[in-house]
């Protein structure tokens, strides 16, 4: 009797102390403690430590912990690391070249309201839109972190979601790869995002440049407006279908100069200044489809299309997807390959803005891309990307680049 009045003290003090103090490493050390005296068995201490562990991530999540700052239970922070080699060799080139990258990111977000969330993200990187990627270089000098992005977002009940700030494009455009946007790119300005049953809905206005002080300052800064209406048809555990045609207004980048340019598209030149000659009023059409299956848990296809309708030659592009494996790598063994072809051709897209793995991020381009994936653990990714593409006009020059990575995530 005395026994099991001292084991129920023991526990109810124990419980106290767990939920009162947030000390992981303490908690098990008084488990372990408790076990070695023979006051509770293995199986029951085990059973403690994760009741207690989920009735803090309760209480966190409701911002209830006494212990903790209410700003801290509130902030929801995760990350990576990716490791790169990267060897890439022109045709026309003598030698290849030989890079060791890294990329740091670290993300977190915090609701402001039951229905309103700000999140923010860090990486390393410069001032290039297209790269968080940084070169092991110059005698250890230390590496630069960036805001990589910022926003607000509201979500309104049922249908509608606003988006302010600067944000990952692949969260107010849907695309069926990075065919016309590069995955790093950040969005700036603002969005509209409509899922109404099988519809949906994208519209947004970004800002391209300041061009600072001008006689009509809205009339003439660069800008994008887009509006993307598309369905969705799914069927749980079997497939899943998404068409979506998208219409991109830029506005006032005819005879304008743009920073991080690879100046592919058509221009003209004057004095040592160059400018370019065409405007972009695109239209794009794109298709994505998975299927489920117990031989591949996951086969992708995908298509995609688009055409600049202001210029006059060599305005339209095509990519086509196909991948098989597991959709997204989440646990040991899982793995995916996916092969991809793509044309690019000169004044098709502004050249600012597609992958930069592909030939330097150029457009005027055609070639071929594979990856492979697979799961060291369910937050080790390592991977492998070829890329061989070739430019379409002018001496044609091959590029062969490879890269092999590994990524941890946390």
């Amino acid at each position: 009797m005395k026994s099991t009045f001292w084991k129920v003290v023991s526990l109810s003090w124990l419980t106290l102390l767990a939920v009162s103090f947030l000390h992981a490493g303490e908690l098990d050390l008084l488990v372990q403690e408790l076990v070695a005296k023979g006051v509770i068995d293995p199986g029951r201490a085990q059973e403690i430590l994760t009741l207690t562990e989920e009735q803090m991530r309760k209480e966190i999540a409701k911002g209830e912990v006494s212990t903790l700052p209410t700003w801290l239970q509130k902030m929801n922070i995760k990350g990576d690391l990716r490791l790169r080699n990267q060897w890439e060799k022109m045709e026309n080139d003598t030698l290849a070249r030989m890079r060791q990258r890294i990329r740091f990111r670290l993300n977190g977000e915090a609701d402001v309201s039951h229905s309103i969330k700000v999140a923010y993200g860090l990486a390393t990187g410069g001032t290039d839109p297209r790269s968080t990627n940084q070169t092991l270089e110059n005698s250890f000098e230390t590496k630069s972190i960036m805001l990589d992005y910022a926003y607000v977002q509201y979500v309104l009940p049922r249908y509608l979601t606003l988006m302010g700030g600067k944000f990952y494009n692949n969260q107010a455009i849907w695309s069926a790869s990075d065919y016309l946007w590069d995955t790093d790119i950040t969005l700036e300005g603002a969005a509209g995002l409509v899922n109404y049953r099988q519809f949906f809905a994208n519209v947004g206005l970004y800002f391209l440049d300041e061009m600072g002080k001008v006689k009509d300052v809205i009339k003439d800064n660069p800008r994008l407006f887009l509006v993307q209406p598309g369905m969705t048809f799914a069927r749980e555990e079997a497939f899943d279908w998404k068409i979506a045609a998208t219409y991109y207004r830029f506005a006032n980048v005819k005879d304008k100069a743009f920073d991080h340019a690879k100046w592919s598209n058509s221009f003209y030149t004057v004095g040592t200044k160059k400018y370019l000659a065409n405007g972009y009023n695109n239209l794009a059409l794109a298709t994505g489809f998975s299927a489920y299956d117990k031989l591949f848990p996951y086969v992708g296809l995908s298509a995609e299309y688009n055409v600049n309708l202001e210029a006059d030659s060599a305005k339209s592009g095509l990519a086509l997807s196909v991948a098989f494996g597991h959709k997204k790598i989440s646990a040991r063994g899982q793995w995916q390959v996916k092969y991809q072809y793509r044309k690019l051709e000169r004044d098709t897209w502004l050249d600012f803005l597609p992958d930069s793995d592909t030939y330097s991020g150029k457009t005027d381009v055609q070639g071929n891309k594979l990856s492979i994936q697979y799961g060291l653990s369910p937050k080790v990714i390592a991977g492998i990307n070829y890329f061989n593409n070739e430019n379409l006009s002018g001496t044609i020059v091959p590029e062969t680049l490879v890269q092999l990575d590994l990524q941890f995530k946390f």
